[in-house]
């Protein structure tokens, strides 16, 4: 899809440069950077941070090379200086990048173009639901019903739709409704896994408050104070959730508080008190 999306690009500023139109080919550059950056680098992250060197990690940074290096070109008549420290830092080329031809577009699979802009538009109208509901996404809720066409259509991804609104699966429902529809009945089960999802947010602001990088593990201690119910059920949302909080955190879990605690601090998850400290493997 990105590929696709940088050949897309590239024809669109070749087209309005030859016609010596600068502000056309200067306008769709934005939104391509923001497709990079909010849509190929942000659901690519797990790949990129994963410990074990596959061969899915090395596609991932490839084409991210790929994609800054055709970028650097794209760039160059309208941002010479930036250009060209983008392209000397990633090919480590002695010769200027406006010494170098310019590389014309090439092929673009207007169907997976296509199937994405659907897949992100399902995506925008379940977090503006979640919005006008009040629930955060962070929260998990049960499914997103639509009808037979667009279940149909959207399937395929339904990992990337699940994980982006936070919910367990797509639900069909023949031909109706007209639009997909969230369900936002939270059972005690999700409140649980809200509950770990809001930790998670803790645990990662405090590992970037200790100035690590997003790659260094860590040993992780998480105690919650208090006897009321609101701790009763975070401690039980910590039991049940210790596997997924500590693979998305990069950490090991450990039951005391580590004695070369590198950062400590204390929030607050649903009225509950959580204590949060964390070394630096």
């Amino acid at each position: 899809w990105i590929i696709s999306r940088l050949h897309q690009l590239v024809a669109e500023v070749e087209r309005h440069m030859d016609a010596y139109n600068i502000p056309d080919a200067l306008s769709p550059i934005l939104p391509f950077l923001d497709d990079a950056s909010n849509w190929y680098v942000r659901r690519s992250r797990r790949r990129f941070w994963k410990s074990e060197d596959d061969g899915d990690k090395s596609d991932a940074y490839r084409t991210l090379h790929y994609v800054l290096v055709r970028l650097s070109y794209i760039l160059a008549p309208f941002t010479p200086f930036l250009a060209e420290e983008l392209y000397h830092n990633l090919m480590g080329d002695d010769e200027s990048i406006h010494l170098k031809d310019w590389l014309a577009a090439g092929e673009v699979d207007e169907q997976i173009i296509a199937e994405m802009k659907a897949v992100r538009d399902v995506i925008n109208d379940g977090l503006s639901q979640r919005a006008s509901q009040g629930v955060k996404v962070r929260q998990p809720l049960l499914k997103l019903s639509m009808n037979q066409t667009d279940y149909q259509q959207l399937k395929p991804y339904e990992d990337v739709i699940c994980e982006e609104l936070n919910i367990k699966f797509l639900e069909e429902l023949g031909e109706t409704p007209d639009k997909p529809i969230l369900d936002n009945t939270i059972t005690p089960e999700l409140k649980r896994e809200g509950l770990m999802r809001e930790v998670i947010r803790h645990v990662q602001s405090a590992r970037k408050k200790a100035g690590l990088q997003v790659d260094d593990r860590i040993v992780l201690h998480l105690a919650v104070s208090g006897d009321d119910e609101p701790s009763a059920q975070l401690r039980q949302a910590l039991a049940e959730h210790a596997a997924t909080i500590a693979s998305e955190t990069l950490a090991t879990m450990t039951a005391e508080r580590p004695a070369d605690a590198l950062y400590h601090t204390t929030a607050t998850v649903d009225g509950a008190e959580l204590q949060v400290s964390l070394a630096k493997v």
